[in-house]
């Protein structure tokens, strides 16, 4: 889980602003499907194509995907998920992860839907998965993680339906989260370290990096999204426990805070494509209301959207731990999807 306050500790690697700016971006509304009352995209592909779920009137869980522009969606209903369906996250060839949510799991089943629209549902030799499947690659690699022997969340990766191994970190921790990797290996997500507070992930070129949003009051941060450009999408929670949504630039640690503008203090980010589009939700009294950020102006952005300001935060080092930690000879080796193999 996410602990409400960091220990001093963990606030070691935290850097002060080096500096800031804004800049232009924009926001497209995410179409409801028919019904919904509420809706929240979790995912985008690089053809534009957005996968989330709604609830209907009676607060039944449905998923949902199709064009951006709401012309042509298609509900999607796993019959494991029993109290609802979660789709996380969409291919390039329309493979989808997600939840089958029912009685009987802490957080759900776990599914893989294939391009002809047959399903799996996810499990190794021991048990059904109880967890979170999300990012898929153009392979139909996806990670995720379940509930372990221990009762505690262990990462994964599987490929077309099927698990194949685990990721394990080269750290102390008490939960394991893969949430999304890229073609060229790049993989994030978040971890619970041994006072279970949690902290945001990357793996790229071998290297391990811990991460906190560089704010003195961050009380976690999570990495949902990557591409193959090295941008990690998520979010980060203040002192007052709002949660702020970011896109991470890896290599230059450059943090872009992205927020609906819709006066909402609770924004929930999630997958980000290879145009840099990323599937954004906040809170209102009604319920969710979805977004697709552009890092563009306007008139470089699909039809639809908004124009707003966005502020960019440089900083020095926000890693966690205060340095990378090299995998491979002189430590553990995952076994990661790509170059990272």
């Amino acid at each position: 889980m996410r602990k409400a306050l960091l220990s001093g500790s963990a606030l070691v690697g935290v850097a002060l602003l080096m500096n800031s700016a804004a800049g232009a971006a924009t926001y497209i509304p995410v179409v409801p499907p028919p019904g919904a009352a509420s809706v929240t995209v979790f995912d985008i592909n690089d053809s534009n194509i957005i996968a989330g779920s709604f609830n209907d009137s009676a607060g039944v869980e449905h998923g949902f995907f199709g064009p951006l522009d709401g012309s042509n969606y298609t509900v999607l209903d796993i019959p494991e998920g029993t109290t609802g369906t979660e789709p996380r996250g969409i291919g390039n060839d329309g493979s989808i992860t997600g939840l089958a949510k029912g009685s009987g799991f802490v957080i759900a089943q776990e599914f893989f839907r294939h391009p002809d629209g047959s399903y799996t549902i996810l499990h190794n030799p021991y048990r059904t998965f109880d967890g979170v499947a999300q990012g898929i690659d153009d392979q139909d690699g996806f990670v995720g993680d379940f509930y372990g022997d221990l009762g505690v969340r262990v990462g994964y990766k599987g490929i077309d339906g099927q698990y194949k191994h685990r990721i394990k970190l080269p750290i102390v921790r008490t939960s394991t989260n893969p949430r999304d990797h890229s073609n060229n290996g790049l993989l994030g997500g978040g971890y619970n370290d041994q006072n279970n507070v949690q902290h945001a992930f990357a793996i790229n070129n071998r290297q391990f990096k811990s991460y906190d949003y560089p704010d003195s009051g961050v009380q976690y941060t999570v990495i949902e999204g990557v591409n193959d450009k090295g941008q990690a999408s998520g979010l980060w929670a203040d002192s007052a426990s709002n949660r702020h949504g970011f896109v991470l630039d890896i290599a230059t640690d450059t943090w872009t805070l992205i927020d609906g503008g819709d006066g909402s203090t609770f924004q929930q980010v999630w997958g980000i494509n290879n145009a840099g589009l990323v599937a954004v939700n906040t809170q209102q009294s009604g319920g969710y209301v979805s977004y697709i950020y552009c890092p563009k102006s306007k008139n470089q952005c699909p039809s639809g959207g908004a124009a707003v300001k966005v502020h960019e935060v440089r900083t020095a080092n926000s890693l966690h731990s205060g340095k990378g930690v090299r995998m491979g000879r002189n430590g553990p080796k995952p076994r990661l999807p790509g170059s990272i193999l």
